[in-house]
């Protein structure tokens, strides 16, 4: 946690709490409707009828967001700050946001008795001609934002003392790990998600998928008949709590799910129950049933809520966060699909304490594949996962809080590809190293499930890069041990003529050419690569072993 920021109506206190809750932390106090009264040296109201709310509102955005960029402030915001998307993707990562409260009518006798005590005190709010209307209106138009807060202090009939007090327990709390907050937001055009990442989360995700969607009243769970016998009943007692009533759609587990015949049944059972575009879709259980989930969302009533609740290692530092969702055809993996944001993902490591142990390593192959890529992906000169991973004891690699903090530097890393670059234009191609071998190989009888099929994907692009001169034999033996230590593949067993039929069928071959991701001259970078020949492409999958 490294900001405080408190949101709520006029005259909730948040400009007085700010001050003296930043003396006590030891942070600096900004009050962003007092920066732009200092930006346009006039007051809010003149602001308004010179420029428009459209320039006071744009002003409001690029003030809190650089206020929003630096650690250690307690931040007032305007009242109706929260209104903007814009302003949440800024607000959200690391910060703890508190909304402060009061009824109404005790607003406006605190309005008014600023104004007299203090004649130079302007209150635009009570120049109005009704003004208790006008901010029963705002309320209603902005509580649903407020409720997406991290937590709420009724300032009724309290204390400025007792609402600091009460503040200052509530950052005790967020800063002992007792209250969970994301580790960080991925805004981008078609939405926001929050990412979340903590062991326990499972219990809380009830009061976030509420906090995300003040307004919604049904919840539907898709899981697998792996997952949803382990966690489907922790899921649903959280969200009864907080008030959902959720419905629970178990598919087959395995990769066989992700047709068009499940997402049929799926629509049905949904159109059937009478979905409303209030409600929720919950991708409860690994990368199968987060694609399909996410689709499935994505395309019923042209989009409702969705949220990812990844159980695997792969779905956690992967294909959970990115807004990627699509099912497979017979001509390949993935053909059919869409890119929509989950509003929410909930990462709780201590689901890995039930994954099966094959899972359990094919998951580590695209946290390898971030470790690789980390330093083009995140403009970094000293990379930070991979070697957490190399010096990491066979104890870490078992420890809830390790595996957590492994988490969090995967998400943060792929959040960082697709803020820049959301739809595969450019930067995010990245995250296809060791893709595109990797998934003919898995698509070849499916004989590999995903992470061990990538894994054979970056032995052989490693291996190709070396034999052009584009990286050094001592990379690929940096990240074959890796590979080897966590027991992942190293030789194919299929025929060469599936899988380049399969290469071909790939989404990433554009007019004919294959797009590639090979390592270049050092550990962390990674290169976008279109000319590789073919017949460099089958000695390497003979080399692998393709017969």
């Amino acid at each position: 946690m490294k900001r405080v920021i408190l949101v709520g109506l006029s005259g909730t206190g948040k400009s007085s709490v700010a001050k003296l809750l930043a003396s006590r932390l030891g942070f600096d106090a900004v009050d962003i409707d007092d920066e732009i009264v200092r930006l346009f040296d006039r007051e809010i109201s003149a602001i308004f009828q010179r420029h428009g709310e459209y320039v006071f509102r744009a002003a409001e955005r690029q003030l809190l967001a650089e206020a929003c960029s630096q650690p250690g402030r307690v931040i007032a915001t305007g009242g109706g700050a929260v209104v903007d998307e814009a302003n949440w993707v800024a607000m959200r990562p690391e910060s703890l946001i508190i909304h402060l409260k009061a009824q109404p009518a005790e607003l406006l006798d605190r309005l008014r008795g600023q104004v007299a005590a203090d004649a130079s005190t302007v209150r635009p709010l009570l120049a109005s001609d009704d003004p208790a209307a006008d901010l029963e209106r705002m309320w209603q138009a902005r509580r649903a934002f407020y409720t997406r807060a991290d937590a709420l202090i009724d300032t009724g009939g309290k204390t400025l003392d007792a609402v600091v007090d009460e503040a200052e327990s509530l950052v005790r709390t967020a800063q002992a790990g007792h209250l969970p907050l994301p580790i960080g937001t991925l805004g981008v055009p078609t939405g926001r998600s929050d990412l979340y990442v903590a062991s326990g989360l499972l219990a809380s995700a009830g009061r976030l998928i509420r906090q995300r969607f003040p307004s919604a009243k049904r919840a539907w769970i898709i899981s697998d008949s792996n997952v949803a016998p382990l966690w489907s009943d922790d899921v649903r007692t959280s969200m009864a709590g907080a008030d959902f009533d959720s419905e629970l759609f178990v598919v087959p587990a395995g990769e066989a799910s992700k047709s068009l015949d499940q997402t049929g049944k799926l629509l049905d059972q949904l159109l059937n129950g009478r979905i409303d575009r209030r409600d929720v879709v919950v991708a409860l259980g690994g990368g199968v049933v987060g694609d399909l989930a996410g689709f499935v969302a994505a395309i019923v009533l042209r989009g409702v809520g969705l949220v990812q609740i990844p159980t695997s290692l792969l779905a956690m530092v992967d294909s959970s966060v990115g807004g990627k969702t699509g099912i497979d055809h017979p001509r390949g993996k993935n053909l059919i699909g869409a890119f929509y944001q989950p509003q929410l993902v909930i990462a709780d490591p201590t689901a890995l304490t039930t994954l099966p142990e094959r899972e359990w390593r094919a998951g580590w192959a695209e946290i390898i594949k971030h470790g690789m890529i980390e330093a083009t992906a995140t403009g970094v000169d000293e990379l930070r996962l991979l070697p957490r991973i190399e010096h990491a004891s066979d104890a870490d690699l078992r420890d809830v809080d390790f595996m957590a903090a492994i988490v969090a530097d995967n998400v943060r890393i792929k959040r960082a590809v697709v803020q820049g670059d959301e739809r595969e234009a450019g930067l995010r191609r990245v995250l296809n190293y060791g893709h595109t071998l990797g998934h003919a190989m898995e698509a070849s009888n499916y004989r590999y499930i995903h992470g061990e099929a990538i894994a054979l994907g970056m032995r052989a692009a490693i291996a190709l890069a070396v034999r052009l001169g584009r990286s050094h034999e001592e990379i690929a033996t940096r990240q074959n041990a890796v590979l080897d230590r966590l027991g992942l593949p190293n030789r194919f067993d299929g025929e060469l003529s599936e899988v380049m039929d399969h290469i071909w069928s790939d989404k990433k071959a554009v007019s004919g050419v294959l797009t590639w991701i090979l390592p270049g001259d050092r550990a962390g970078i990674v290169e976008v690569v279109n000319d590789v020949p073919l017949d460099e492409v089958e000695f390497v999958a003979r080399l692998m072993g393709a017969r």
